[in-house]
């Protein structure tokens, strides 16, 4: 069959950019066991939390504009405009510079006023160091180093937290705060290593004498949409975690809650290159009016891919309490209906395969965002009126709710405006040629 062809082709030419995801997911569950272990329940619960407050902040900063970044970019390259690059930098410098500063003030005002804990003044700095990294980085995407803009962001930034984090360990010197400041130190690495590959492969002798070009007009009015949709989906996963520590009165749960994501992140990881993987492939049948063939093959990956998640889940629903005592030491056995529930609404979650990708790729941007939105609303929702009784249980059933509702809600846009199935795991839909 043509659908199982194209998907062993697509997972041979992506399988680069897939070990590097594979392998940065690796690296962050690793960091997850040495700090969990080292800092024990609270101090790890008090990270988390800062951290989370912190890839919350940097949203608008820049993180957000990750998307919109890449398209201009890579329009910019399509016109061979390097002065509109240069431009683009040095407008997402300004909007960073300016930002930043506003909402490092803001939080810096915050923690001093509301909290004693110092963890979260200690990492204002990783905000805007981590726009910074994800600006560069998508300028590399749009120019179409794929590979050479993956790879720092995806190794060599876990991994240089890994190595600071094990000195910290060796010299007794790992707490949240100084946990904070390795993370940064490791972005200024990342960062580093990006504006160098950048100025190898991109800054030209054109581009250093042109001058710079401003799209304003066009900038301005994309940029919003594009902020909602990355701020929807990050706020997604880090919502949980930020209600747990303003909410409940028990920072070990916020610790209970994160170690559940990262786990269960390994579960849904099949999905995760499911949508690196076709994505090219299905704009393409897509634009030639072959929707036949991006049903089929969508429907073979999320077989595969759900299969491979089942037999993943399966092992860490059968033995929760071995799972969380062998990697994360027995401190943390509390959280075993957590890592359940997160676990399962990962399973679930790849069994409706790339449904967000299908619509957002075929030019149904505000049937997605509208799905992403109501997945958010139901899991802010639920976890607010839980967490206070439940605690880490109440976030984990609150992010099951939003992201049942959310894949319910594009699984119908699906079959409304694609006239597909509404699971693709279940179609019949084949195609031989």
């Amino acid at each position: 069959m043509l659908s199982v062809l194209v998907a062993l082709h697509l997972l041979r030419k992506t399988g680069g950019s897939a070990v590097l995801k594979a392998s940065s997911l690796l690296l962050g569950f690793l960091t997850s066991i040495l700090l969990a272990r080292t800092l024990g329940p609270d101090e790890f619960g008090r990270y988390v939390f800062a951290f989370s407050v912190i890839s919350l902040a940097a949203l608008p900063v820049g993180t957000a504009l990750n998307q919109f970044i890449m398209r201009e970019s890579a329009r910019a390259f399509a016109f061979d405009s390097p002065a509109l690059i240069k431009g683009l930098i040095k407008r997402s410098y300004v909007w960073v510079s300016s930002i930043g500063l506003l909402v490092c003030g803001s939080l810096w005002w915050w923690a001093s006023a509301s909290s004693n804990d110092t963890a979260l003044m200690w990492g204002l700095p990783i905000i805007p160091l981590m726009a910074f990294v994800a600006l560069r980085t998508e300028l590399l995407r749009g120019a179409g180093l794929i590979l050479q803009s993956q790879w720092p962001d995806m190794i060599l930034r876990p991994l240089s937290f890994v190595i600071l984090t094990c000195g910290l360990m060796v010299t007794n010197a790992l707490t949240a705060a100084t946990a904070l400041v390795a993370y940064g130190a490791a972005l200024v690495i990342t960062l580093i290593t990006i504006v160098r590959l950048f100025r190898s492969g991109i800054a030209t002798e054109k581009y250093r004498e042109t001058q710079a070009e401003f799209d304003d007009r066009r900038w301005l009015s994309s940029m919003p949409w594009f902020m909602a949709i990355s701020a929807i989906g990050a706020g997604s996963t880090l919502s949980g975690a930020i209600i747990l520590g303003l909410l409940g009165t028990d920072v070990s749960q916020v610790a209970a809650f994160q170690l559940g994501l990262s786990f269960s992140a390994l579960v849904g990881l099949p999905l995760v290159i499911v949508n690196l993987v076709v994505g090219p492939q299905i704009t393409q049948w897509w634009e030639a009016g072959d929707r036949e063939a991006c049903v089929a093959l969508l429907s073979q990956m999320t077989r595969l891919a759900t299969g491979v998640s089942v037999v993943g889940g399966a092992v860490v629903l059968y033995m929760p309490e071995i799972i969380l005592g062998v990697f994360y030491g027995g401190a943390y056995e509390y959280g075993v209906r957590t890592l359940q529930v997160l676990v399962i609404s990962q399973m679930l979650n790849v069994a409706f395969g790339p449904v967000g990708l299908a619509l957002t790729l075929s030019g149904f941007e505000r049937q997605a965002f509208s799905g992403q939105l109501a997945g958010l609303l139901v899991s802010v929702s639920i976890t607010v009126m839980l967490v206070g009784k439940w605690g880490a249980l109440g976030a984990a059933v609150g992010a099951f709710a939003g992201l049942l509702v959310w894949n319910i809600w594009m699984a119908f846009q699906v079959r409304g405006l694609w006239g597909g199935p509404f699971l693709f795991l279940l179609s019949g839909v084949g195609r031989d040629r």
